[in-house]
């Protein structure tokens, strides 16, 4: 049944085009029509409620693009509120291993993936109530986590995680068992599913041989998907990858051809001039992630100076661990002071570029034809209610927006045309058992694994 957003208070299309009472009408998993599309029709101009609809009412909203958390790593969610006093080496050792090698105990050892599915689920449901509509997810995925997103309704691309460096034995896999069961995830789930897709994840040059680094390139280019990697994210990075390589990690990547326009490079906080230019000339997408660069002191990456070279700049929460949350409304607002305060110049960097960061230009990164509200495109949107306190008065939408807006002030959000999360309530899954399961799973795993890493690694 098509769905119309009726008479809502706002309607922002994009960054530069807010819209006033309109309508918006959805078809599907797409949007036909926006303005005063019920009625568009009709000999008086006037809105008749039909059967053939479904209508809910926008007065008091606000309709906005689904937000989108461009590179995260869900499995994080499991160690939220661990260690703020270490940077990404340290952190690694002592809050994401030893969790990774209890999951690889139950998945690579005993096949178990339920462990996948409770973090998927846990996420999935944080980032709906937030308005988030689509994550891109790079870690060793799972069948498991494709079946959580499909059963809760968010759009989800893994990125399916290749390593062979740098990681402690245990947690190293058989690079041909490795290489196996990435070709088979991405057959059985690219193109399969409207909501559901993948790219490859080669974590990051230091964590990756050159021939694998080739091999992810060219396997890319075979199946037609896209590449997400990490990319000079800290100066130990920059140092590794100069001594081994001769290159900065940008200009590294770049001479295996491994930059372009299906290629999200997460992070980009060390990056000279000269990088920035191979990043805009070769179209390649950056993924920024401000709380999280924040939290493990990585730095802070020159974003204004990548926006005025024409650099594509999407917006990412990064890992629960790291950040603490998937709530993208924190990250705009982030994007926008963070660079402010750096720069000592309020002009760096405005809501609009903000909101575009976490929209239109997300969307790009994920691959997507939607983050803008327009007749032909995914109806991926998120309602907000305006009466809440900290919204008043309402000046500037898109400002209020990033600045005044919360997590909590979304009331719908809709996924490929389906009204996935209403009025607090998550529509599709049994929210309360889910995430209590969930949590459940999530302690004890941790226990597990910080037991496990003890007797492998007693120092």
């Amino acid at each position: 049944m098509p769905l119309l957003i009726h008479n809502a208070s706002y309607v922002v299309r994009d960054a530069g085009r807010v819209e006033r009472d309109a309508d918006v009408l959805i078809e599907g998993d797409r949007i036909v029509a926006v303005g005063q599309a019920a009625a568009a029709d009709r000999p008086d101009g006037r809105f008749k409620p039909s059967n053939r609809l479904h209508v809910v009412d926008g007065a008091g909203m606000a309709v906005i693009p689904g937000l989108i958390n461009a590179h995260t790593h869900l499995y994080q969610n499991f160690l939220k509120g661990l260690r703020d006093d270490v940077g990404l080496v340290a952190w690694c050792n002592t809050t994401l291993f030893p969790l990774g090698y209890a999951v690889h105990q139950k998945h690579w050892l005993q096949g178990d993936e339920t462990c996948g599915y409770q973090w998927a689920i846990l996420s999935a449901l944080e980032m709906l109530h937030g308005g988030v509509t689509c994550c891109v997810d790079l870690h060793q995925s799972m069948d498991a986590v494709f079946q959580a997103w499909q059963e809760v309704g968010i759009r989800g691309i893994a990125a399916l995680l290749l390593a062979d460096h740098w990681l402690p034995p245990p947690l190293r896999k058989d690079p041909a068992a490795a290489a196996a069961e990435t070709l088979r995830l991405a057959t059985a789930w690219h193109g399969t599913h409207p909501r559901l897709d993948v790219v490859l994840g080669p974590s990051t040059p230091f964590l990756c041989s050159r021939e694998l680094l080739l091999w992810a390139r060219d396997r890319s280019a075979e199946l037609g998907i896209g590449l997400q990697i990490h990319l000079a994210e800290t100066r130990y990075e920059v140092a590794q990858v100069l001594a081994e390589t001769g290159l900065t990690p940008v200009a590294y990547a770049h001479s295996l051809g491994l930059l372009g326009p299906r290629t999200t490079a997460v992070h980009c906080v060390h990056v000279t001039d000269a990088e920035i230019d191979l990043l805009a000339e070769t179209d390649t997408t950056v993924v920024h992630c401000p709380k999280s660069n924040l939290k493990l002191g990585s730095g802070v990456a020159p974003i204004p100076k990548m926006l005025r070279r024409g650099v594509t700049v999407a917006l990412a929460a990064d890992g629960a661990a790291s950040n603490d949350t998937l709530d993208m409304f924190e990250e705009m607002r982030f994007a926008a002071l963070l660079h402010k305060g750096v720069n000592e110049d309020p002009t760096v960097i405005t809501a609009r570029q903000a909101f575009e960061m976490a929209t239109a230009s997300g969307a790009r990164a994920a691959g997507l034809d939607g983050g803008t509200i327009d007749p032909g495109r995914l109806a991926d949107l998120a309602l907000i209610r305006l009466d809440r306190p900290h919204l008043q008065p309402l000046h500037d939408l898109v400002n209020a927006m990033v600045y005044c807006a919360k997590a909590s002030d979304v009331t719908a959000t809709i996924v490929g045309g389906e009204i996935v999360m209403w009025d607090g309530m998550i529509q599709t899954v049994d929210e309360t058992a889910a995430r209590a399961a969930a949590q459940a799973y999530g302690a004890r795993l941790y226990e597990e694994g910080i037991a496990l890493w003890k007797e492998i690694s007693p120092s």
